[in-house]
């Protein structure tokens, strides 16, 4: 096993690259007891700095003798552990998963890690491709968990389940055992315990052939991409105050499909969600529309035509502001609550994440002065990190958001005006009092417009 896993790492050597200081994200459950000593075990010929982090969600009675158990199991194996809890966690699976990561990213901060390493493996794969599969996905959805995203990594996942449990019964290890994972009301456990096994019976290779097609509907996905980006250079795609516009010629020498395809991704880059229909009817209108004309493909977006450029423009008006405060009470149980930041829609969730939010950080209760409040950018605003203080203003302009984007940005700033973060860019440097304190999670989900209806003009 430590054999196939140095040579896994060999063949990717960006996963954990040699010399690395890796955190390892612990349940105490078969996978991740697994994970953390094949790493052990390589120290010596794959020099890595091991660490471990443990999030107890507190859902059952157990998770608290669960948290010492694993702490315990950490010990033994000589590696440091850091157990975070969460507070008032409910929802689903989803939620849980994002409070998780949350913490994870905040222990990898605090222990300087460069990579945090994921129990995933080969079962978890295709389970998440089937799982999928039911719901409708494109090539993305087809392709799985991906080995590597940031710096949360996968090393495991070319073994399977039955080989790494075989692997710690056979060195005489004992793991956390979790009912939960059996329980039928969560979709994966359906897949896990019913669907699979059942499909595994008739097609035995099913667990070969799912992430083969993983890979091969990845490299689709990534040909697509690249396929649209080369469209968009060649058209000499622009944006613009309100908008972007593009060479319709150039457009014309590609099928419907590639156009909408184009279409749907400067959408994207507008904050904007095209439906099918919106989608079919803009690629419709590069072809037939007249030159002064155009068609409306979403609320609040617009295709027209002058000459040879189409123009994709934004014509909803800007509403005000509406901010959001959140004071202690508040803060220590969970809440939803929408905001508008420069006209820009977004919902603000704190205490307990989906795991859909577009972006998400964890700050420590104890080094916080409430209430915090959630506002667009304004002059004066600085963010102090480890690299120092920075203009907010600065750090936008060098992320290249646009003009005219920045005064959606959400910031979120404590009692004193203290920047704490500029969502999606930056984290203000706040060390936890008590590094075994309570920490107060926070997301942001843009909400796009979708629109399924069109007029011409």
């Amino acid at each position: 096993m430590e054999a196939r896993l140095r040579g896994a790492l060999q063949s990717a050597p960006e996963l954990l690259p040699r010399g690395s200081r890796v955190l390892v994200a612990f349940s105490g459950g078969s996978d991740s007891l697994a994970l953390l000593h094949l790493l052990r075990a390589l120290r010596e010929s794959w020099p890595l700095t091991l660490r471990a982090a443990h999030f107890d969600h507190g859902l059952q009675p157990e998770s608290a003798a669960w948290a010492v158990r694993a702490a315990e199991l950490c010990r033994r194996a000589e590696v440091p552990c850091e157990v975070g809890r969460a507070i008032g966690l409910t929802g689903g699976p989803a939620e849980w998963r994002a409070a998780r990561y949350a913490f994870l990213s905040e222990a990898r901060r605090r222990a300087r890690a460069d990579r945090v390493a994921l129990a995933h493996q080969r079962d978890d794969h295709v389970e998440t491709v089937l799982l999928n599969l039911l719901r409708g996905p494109g090539f993305r959805g087809l392709a799985g968990i991906p080995a590597r995203r940031g710096a949360f990594v996968r090393p495991l996942l070319g073994f399977a389940r039955k080989e790494l449990s075989g692997y710690l019964r056979a060195t005489g290890r004992e793991w956390v055992k979790d009912p939960a994972n059996r329980n039928p009301r969560y979709r994966r456990s359906r897949m896990r315990y019913g669907l699979l096994p059942a499909l595994a019976d008739r097609e035995p290779a099913i667990r070969r052939r799912v992430p083969e097609l993983g890979r091969t509907a990845l490299l689709a996905e990534g040909g697509l991409e690249a396929g649209v980006r080369r469209l968009l250079s060649t058209a000499g795609y622009r944006k613009s105050a309100g908008g972007a516009q593009i060479a319709r010629s150039v457009l014309l020498g590609y099928d419907r499909a590639a156009r909408g395809r184009a279409l749907r991704r400067i959408a994207r880059d507008m904050g904007f969600l095209v439906s099918r229909r919106g989608t079919r009817v803009g690629a419709s209108f590069i072809d037939t529309g007249e030159s002064g004309h155009g068609v409306d493909i979403a609320a609040g977006l617009r295709v027209e035509r002058e000459f040879d450029r189409i123009h994709v423009r934004c014509v909803r008006e800007v509403p005000p502001d509406r901010e959001l405060e959140i004071d202690r009470t508040r803060a220590r149980r969970a809440g939803l609550q929408p905001v508008r930041l420069g006209g820009r829609d977004c919902e603000v969730r704190w205490g307990a994440l989906e795991g859909t939010e577009r972006w998400a950080t964890a700050l420590p209760l104890d080094s916080v002065r409430f209430p915090i409040r959630v506002r667009a950018p304004q002059a004066g605003d600085r963010i102090r990190t480890r690299a120092g203080s920075r203009k907010v203003a600065k750090l936008l302009m060098e992320r290249r958001v646009p003009t005219s984007d920045r005064s959606g940005v959400p910031v979120v700033v404590d009692a004193d005006r203290r920047v704490l973060w500029v969502a999606g860019h930056s984290r203000a440097t706040v060390e936890p009092a008590d590094p075994g304190g309570a920490w107060f999670a926070i997301g942001f989900t843009e909400r796009r417009h979708r629109h399924d209806d069109s007029r011409g003009t």
